[in-house]
């Protein structure tokens, strides 16, 4: 099982060196750029750091500083994607820089592409040979290749030059424990402790060994130690928790994890293990909450999948049971034991046919294992046990790299809304046309086409316009109101009262469609019956009807001539009727229409992830960052990492 590898950025040094490279040949409005960017930086501002040097790179799109700190800035954002593009831009015009090849090495990694991150480490080994941080950077590809003695070669190299460096320290110890050397692990780990006496992961690490060890108590000795130094870690924490639920105290391990989840609540780990001593203590209810919990911040890990079929299953929630099962083998088809569990609840529901396919997939897939003792099978084919828990010692909790990634987002990744028609706001991309000429007969105010945000989301007040040329207009900025208000019928009888000919009513037309899909997308749902093969009845929600809103957008982008606003909105529609592929069109052409549209970058985006083509929907909604969009880069850590 590999540990979790400290990486230790030194890139914000090599920054202030580039600065002052780089300073008798720039010229007076670099400075403000370079030096508002690295102060953003500092501060922690990431996004806004993007923002900044973004500004001007619209006008030097060339300059090589300039991408090396917003390649820098994405990084700390785990935009590594959209940081890649800007270091093979530079490093295409640059081949040499040093700077930039250890920061792609980085992002490299942090991407999975080791056998290309080592081709860049060494470019800048043979560039820069005696460079610590390069020869230290190298270990730790070589480390992620699994190649644990050149990984400890240059690990040692660059302790020789700096023997309090932390990370080469730890990194040594863990590649010494990966190839079976407890005795030198142990040894670096208490050296660390020497050289770095207020560090807390020298601690931690040694406790884990022990833990493996067995050795429970030394492993507590230890870990109250890093506590000491770190009261918040949720990491020493979590560890103490599952020592202490092994040696029989139970509530005093419930108590130790719920502090962990206090102090680190991302921590999908921590609620998993919760969730296993809830389940083994039969507190069912509490433990399928903290596997809901745990699936939301990390939802495509098979772990949390299975073992919540396991829960909903004794709470006799079949339905649930089993789509939580099926989430499992669709990240692993070849995972006989959810198979085997999926073929219990199926029973259950009185769906036979289903059951005994599951039973056979199940049969199958040990059958290949016995017969071909297919590598690190065993584990997934075995229907004799049940997973008790998950000792996992990773930074994140993920499933192997070879799962794949499901068709599905978190729940708080919500599109942006629609366009829409507002009064007196100004949105920077091109107007749409009946907009244009609306203005000129109503007079003030003026109309224009906007994604609503929650800061521009309000009521109108129509005291505030004076008297308007086209008296339609007052139903139209009243209907608009009542939208914003919820209020779809009376927004619908207000638009009916303008006539055809009016030069308002293709502004209206898009109201009406605004209101005609939020009337559908929040009526209460029509229930229908699903009838299984047994018998068995289930209610289930019939899919929404948006064909006659899609009709009328795509009748507005005929007469009027195309609108980025019109296939934007087209694309949200398509995705609420579950019609992806027609999503991402609708998104294609109003992107082809207006570059920047960040929005539409980053609902493409989302609907990309739930088409697997997770590449491109993270260099969507790198682009939709880098635009000004903050959200971007939260779905970004979410579903970007690999």
């Amino acid at each position: 099982m590999r540990t979790f590898l400290r990486q230790s950025l030194f890139l914000l040094c090599l920054l202030s060196l580039l600065l002052g490279q780089m300073a008798a040949q720039a010229q007076l409005n670099r400075y403000y750029f370079y030096a508002k960017t690295q102060k953003l930086y500092e501060r922690g501002d990431y996004s806004g750091a993007v923002g900044a040097i973004s500004v001007f790179l619209e006008y030097q799109s060339e300059d090589e500083i300039a991408l090396y700190l917003r390649a820098l800035c994405k990084y700390q954002l785990d935009d590594w994607r959209g940081a890649q593009l800007d270091l093979d831009q530079l490093l295409t015009r640059k081949p040499f820089m040093t700077e930039a090849l250890v920061l792609r090495t980085a992002v490299r990694n942090q991407l999975g592409e080791h056998r290309a991150a080592m081709v860049d480490i060494r470019l800048a080994a043979e560039l820069r040979p005696n460079e610590r941080d390069i020869q230290y950077m190298r270990g730790v590809t070589h480390f992620l290749l699994e190649e644990y003695p050149d990984a400890i070669e240059d690990f040692t190299a660059t302790l020789k030059r700096d023997p309090e460096h932390l990370d080469a320290r730890l990194n040594r110890g863990t590649a010494h424990l990966l190839k079976g050397d407890t005795v030198a692990a142990l040894q670096d780990y208490v050296q660390a402790t020497q050289t770095n006496p207020y560090a807390p992961g020298p601690h931690i690490n040694m406790a884990r060994v022990y833990y493996a060890q067995k050795k429970n108590e030394l492993a507590l000795v230890t870990l109250d130690k890093a506590l000491e130094l770190a009261p918040k870690s949720g990491q020493a924490l979590l560890i103490k928790a599952l020592i202490e639920h092994d040696l029989g105290r139970k509530e005093l391990a419930l108590r130790t994890v719920s502090k962990a989840i206090e102090y680190a609540p991302r921590s999908s780990l921590a609620y998993y293990n919760r969730a296993m001593m809830y389940a083994q203590d039969g507190n069912y209810r509490a433990a399928i909450q903290d596997y809901e919990t745990a699936a939301r911040i990390s939802p495509s890990n098979v772990y949390i999948r299975y073992n919540a079929g396991l829960v909903y299953g004794e709470l006799k929630r079949y339905h649930e049971a089993a789509d939580a099962l099926s989430y499992a083998i669709a990240l692993f088809p070849n995972f006989a034991q959810a198979y085997s569990l999926r073929s219990e609840m199926r029973l259950r529901l009185g769906d036979k046919t289903g059951a005994r396919i599951d039973y056979d997939s199940a049969q199958n897939i040990v059958a290949r294992y016995m017969n071909t003792k297919e590598k690190d099978a065993a584990k997934w084919s075995d229907t004799s046990a049940n997973f008790s828990r998950l000792i996992a010692f990773e930074n994140d909790f993920t499933t192997p790299s070879d799962l794949g990634v499901p068709a599905f987002l978190k729940e708080n990744d919500e599109l942006y809304p629609l366009a829409t028609i507002r009064v007196g706001q100004v949105q920077n991309y091109t107007e749409w046309s009946p907009v244009r000429r609306a203005d000129s007969v109503a007079g003030a105010p003026f109309f224009t086409l906007v994604i609503p945000s929650n800061d521009t989301a309000r009521l109108v007040d129509l005291t505030l316009f004076p008297p308007l040329r086209d008296p339609h207009a007052v139903n139209l900025i009243r209907s608009i109101s009542k939208v914003e208000a919820h209020n779809y019928e009376e927004a619908l009888a207000l638009l009916d009262s303008i006539p055809k000919h009016s030069a308002i009513n293709p502004l209206g037309r898009v109201v009406r469609v605004v209101a005609q899909i939020s009337q559908i997308r929040f009526a209460p749902p029509v229930p229908t019956h699903l009838i299984f093969s047994g018998g068995k009845r289930q209610d289930v929600a019939a899919p929404a009807d948006y064909s006659k809103p899609i009709q009328e957008l795509e009748a507005l982008n005929t007469e009027y001539g195309e609108s980025a606003y019109l296939h934007y909105s087209l694309g949200i529609t398509h995705y609420l009727s579950r019609d992806l592929k027609a999503s991402e069109e609708a998104f294609n052409k109003a992107i082809a229409l207006e570059a920047n549209f960040a929005e539409a970058l980053f609902n493409r985006g989302l609907v990309r992830i739930l088409l697997n083509k997770n590449n491109q929907a993270c260099l969507d909604l790198s682009l939709a960052g880098q635009l000004g969009l903050d959200r971007a880069y939260r779905v970004i850590s979410d579903h970007c990492k690999r």
